[in-house]
């Protein structure tokens, strides 16, 4: 029987030894939580790394170019003029392209900035502007190269002239920036009501978003949709994903440019809540434009309970507050799930101002277990598994809570922090291809202290991650190769 490997956006070895390797680059001056990094991906002159002192990376953007022994080779502010917005920063074989949006005369345009390996600059073009009464305050520009660098999509929402309808954009690039189409499509509700979770395009150039909107017959309820716009045949298509009786709560899209397909898969629920009772999947043929599985599965109770806390179990036999992080596509045409327990709590705590007592909150990020569902093309699962952590902190966002994924063909490997208050270890958990789970410790915290950002890392080759990390609390780039 073949076996089922997990694709990754790289040409995937086979790997075989259980060694990983971890290599470290110079420390620098610490790196506090206001000023945060970004790996940007790898090419043959380097790794570069994009720095911000906002999460968005929208303003003052620093791109830090690395040597392949993971020193700093410099340090540039991308140009920036009075009105300017970071969109997008993608690494190309040539050196950097920055996407930023400008506002002028009414219109927002966006621009695609070229550099070399030096970050000297050598090309600007001008894409396309838009009415800037058209779009909400929040815009988004969804901007995605193809795998195979050959190509980028751009897909944003703007208001239609009726404003209780909307209008969905959709450009299509080469890889030199010059234009393949642009396309409009009425949307039946208002730009406002519109939420675009994700956002893939294919080596064939064909786009696809999933986009949620609210239930006509329902308040609170949200209807989901995949909108596939395939440019040969210059057609859009919409695939809804609900199910009678059921509510999406997580929904997740990855193209699978070995299959040609996409696969579509997340938790439903049995009314709009934060109750996962079970898993859905569809796999989408590319070729036929059809979707060719389309499964519902409950949880089972065993299921349940392994992932549960006794504590949980006592309170009901119920998976609440999953989030996706990543889906990969497999060469059966299904894919992998992984997903978080999340949840954001509030804890109160009294203090003293001139002998009066005084009541604040701080919040609380709970980041728990991790649970992995292999799925194959056909709708049928093979195999689920659990990862037990616990990584609940305070009021930082949850800079160092999460984990960090490596792929291989027959691996998945998770990374992440075991204690972020104590110093305590890396640890890593890897799950073959039939679902078999091995945890150790990867950097004991007697070595030397060590926390991970899981946010701000990368893979940027077939078995190799760049990590952001405090070192000794200093910053500096780490390096895992399975």
């Amino acid at each position: 029987m073949r076996k089922t490997i997990l694709l990754y956006t790289f040409v995937v070895i086979g790997l075989h030894s259980l060694a990983q390797v971890v290599e470290w680059g110079n420390q620098q001056k610490f790196k506090n939580k206001t000023n945060y990094s970004q790996v940007l991906g790898e090419n043959a002159s380097g790794i570069f790394v994009a720095r911000s002192r906002s999460t968005d990376f929208r303003y003052e953007v620093t791109v830090e170019k690395y040597k392949a022994n993971l020193t700093l080779e410099y340090s540039k502010e991308l140009p920036k003029q009075l009105s300017t917005r970071t969109e997008r920063v993608i690494i190309t074989d040539d050196g950097v392209v920055e996407f930023f949006t400008l506002k002028a005369n009414n219109k927002l345009e966006l621009k695609a900035q070229f550099f070399d390996n030096s970050l000297n600059s050598t090309q600007l073009i001008s894409l396309f502007s838009v009415d800037n009464n058209q779009l909400l305050d929040d815009a988004k520009f969804f901007i995605k190269s193809t795998q195979d660098k050959k190509g980028y999509s751009v897909l944003f929402l703007t208001s239609g002239l009726d404003k209780q309808k909307s209008v969905l954009n959709i450009h299509g690039f080469e890889a030199t920036l010059a234009q393949k189409y642009s396309r409009r499509f009425s949307m039946q509700a208002p730009a406002e009501d519109i939420f675009i979770s994700n956002m893939e395009c294919d080596n064939q150039g064909n786009v696809f978003a999933v986009i949620d909107m609210p239930k006509k017959s329902q308040k609170k309820a949200r209807d989901f949709f995949v909108y596939s716009y395939f440019p040969a045949s210059d057609n859009m298509l919409e695939y809804p994903l609900q199910k009678d009786s059921s509510f999406i709560t997580e929904v997740g899209l990855v193209v699978n440019n070995y299959t040609k397909s996409v696969a579509v898969a997340g938790f439903y629920s049995d009314k709009p809540d934060n109750k996962c009772l079970g898993q859905f999947f569809y796999n989408i043929d590319v070729a036929t434009n059809k979707v060719v599985a389309q499964t519902y599965e409950p949880f089972d109770i065993s299921f349940v309970s392994k992932a549960l806390s006794s504590l949980q179990e006592r309170e009901g036999a119920v998976l609440t507050d999953l989030v996706i992080r990543k889906l990969i596509p497999n060469s059966n045409g299904g894919c992998t799930i992984l997903a978080e327990k999340f949840y954001e709590t509030k804890q109160s705590y009294t203090y003293q101002i001139n002998g009066f007592p005084q009541t604040s909150y701080r919040s609380v990020y709970n980041y728990d277990e991790i649970i992995v569902i292999a799925k194959n093309g056909d709708g049928t699962t093979k195999f689920k598994q659990v990862i037990k952590k616990s990584q609940p902190s305070v009021s930082d966002g949850g800079y160092y809570s999460s984990f960090i994924t490596v792929l291989t063909n027959e691996k998945i490997g998770i990374i992440y922090n075991s204690d972020i208050a104590n110093e305590g270890d890396i640890l890593m958990a890897t799950i073959n291809n039939k679902g078999e789970l091995d945890s150790r410790v990867l950097i004991k915290s007697v070595s030397y202290f060590v926390l991970l950002m899981p946010s701000e890392s990368k893979q940027v080759s077939a078995n190799t991650a760049v990590i952001t990390a405090l070192k000794d609390r200093r910053f500096c780039l780490m390096r895992l190769t399975f």
